[in-house]
């Protein structure tokens, strides 16, 4: 085969392989893993609307719904890489690897008792089967810190640590008298147990020490509290808001669900993802009233874990660029520049006048030597002298910068060239006639 053919040849091949690339990556789906809760719990439910509304953003992408035992089992996911996106509480123990997409709602600490016990406080618990929740739930970290903090010790008798299902079926068969839920206001759970007249909220609180039933003021209650605990914020179970009941505010305490991501998730999926959860607001809203206080400003504050590089780019998407934010201290720079420069042309142009005004002294004493010279019959012979000093003195001049070697300096040479050459005509005249 000809040397000339090759060469298309191979021109061709190499872009029949670069089409084929770009044609096949252009069409690689990517897959987002989305880890939640369990199948009925809140968690599954938000990160399902969440998934759904992505995908709806995004019809390039594959959203994967995962269940899980809940927010310590989403930060394990988290840390291995195992999934992308996950639901965790604010105050969740994790390594460097997590961060933060949004603030979602607060998730607030239910305490459900039965009604005939009568129990009014944190104490009255210390003689009642109490569930903290299940070890690896989030609703047993924040009630151990609560009853640590509260110095409320609960004999290995009394307490019990299992998940909600298991919670609520002993409630119902007597096999409890309390328990704990660390869940959004409006939760199935919590909804079931209070339709039973048997059950009824009890507010997160204190009795004072000596001082008879003097509660400590909620408020107060969880702002100490917050000094052992950060995360923790006051929080208030509305009037009715279970279909009747509490028939009064009932205060307690909460910590915020929060969107987390892989720290080393792409940063343009997480900036979409991010976007996508506030541009559907009203959409999820709808579908999950927790999420109707959805805000851009309190979804990034408060957090523990730092935002993700693509949510904080979202976030800052209306800040003023570089030039726009300081015009006003460049217009300033601009505007010293620009008279510091026009400071400079003037001293330049003093400098220029006063090496002018040198050179023409120099001009004026090598027309007076001419002058001199051509007055004088002999050709006044001192006159060499005389321009020979000139000459020296505006050459050592020069070497000193105080002249510039331009035109000017030219033109002196030239006078001072001409000058001589008169000079020399002169002396010969002179010499002649004497002979």
């Amino acid at each position: 085969m000809s040397e000339r053919l090759w060469i298309p040849i191979g021109v061709a091949a190499l872009l029949i392989v670069a089409t084929s690339f770009w044609w096949l990556r252009d069409r690689t789906v990517p897959t987002v893993v989305i880890t939640t809760g369990t199948e009925s719990g809140i968690y599954h439910h938000v990160g399902s609307e969440i998934g759904r509304s992505f995908g709806h953003s995004n019809p390039r992408l594959n959203c994967t719904i995962t269940p899980s035992a809940g927010s310590a089992e989403n930060i394990a996911r988290l840390e291995s890489g195992v999934a992308d996106v996950a639901i965790i509480q604010n105050d969740s123990i994790a390594n460097e690897r997590v961060r933060s997409l949004a603030k979602l709602y607060t998730e607030t600490l239910h305490l459900v008792a039965k009604r005939d016990l009568k129990i009014e406080c944190l104490n009255d618990l210390v003689d009642h089967r109490t569930n903290l929740g299940s070890k690896s739930s989030g609703t047993y970290q924040l009630v151990s810190e609560l009853l640590s903090f509260s110095r409320i010790e609960l004999s290995s008798t009394k307490r019990h640590e299992v998940g909600f299902g298991e919670a609520e079926a002993m409630l119902n068969s007597d096999d409890l008298d309390a328990g704990f839920f660390l869940v959004g206001v409006g939760a199935d759970v919590i909804q079931r147990l209070l339709a039973d007249d048997r059950f009824e909220l009890i507010p997160i609180q204190i009795r004072i020490d000596g001082r008879g039933d003097a509660m400590v003021s909620e408020q107060e209650f969880v702002e100490g509290f917050q000094t052992q605990y950060p995360f923790a914020v006051y929080s208030s179970i509305p009037l009715m808001a279970y279909e009747g009941e509490p028939n009064q505010p009932t205060a307690s305490v909460g910590i915020g669900a929060v969107l987390g991501c892989r720290k080393d998730w792409d940063d343009d999926l997480a900036r979409d993802l991010t976007q996508a959860v506030f541009a559907h607001k009203a959409v999820l809203g709808r579908q999950i009233p927790l999420l109707s206080r959805l805000d851009e400003f309190s979804g990034q504050s408060a957090l523990q874990f730092p935002l993700h590089q693509g949510a904080d780019d979202y976030y800052r998407r209306n800040e003023p660029g570089f030039l726009a934010e300081n015009a006003e201290s460049i217009g300033l720079l601009l505007t010293l520049a620009l008279l510091a420069a026009s400071g400079l042309h003037g001293v330049k142009k003093w400098i220029d006048q006063s090496r002018k005004n040198r050179v023409d002294v120099y001009y004026q004493q090598v027309q007076d030597i001419h002058a001199l010279a051509s007055q004088a019959a002999d050709g006044c012979a001192d006159c060499f002298e005389r321009l020979n000093e000139v000459e020296a003195q505006a050459c050592e001049e020069l070497i000193q910068e105080r002249l510039d070697a331009d035109h000017t300096y030219v033109i002196l040479q030239n006078m001072i060239s001409r000058c001589r050459s008169e000079l020399e005509r002169k002396r010969c005249e002179s010499e002649r006639e004497q002979a």
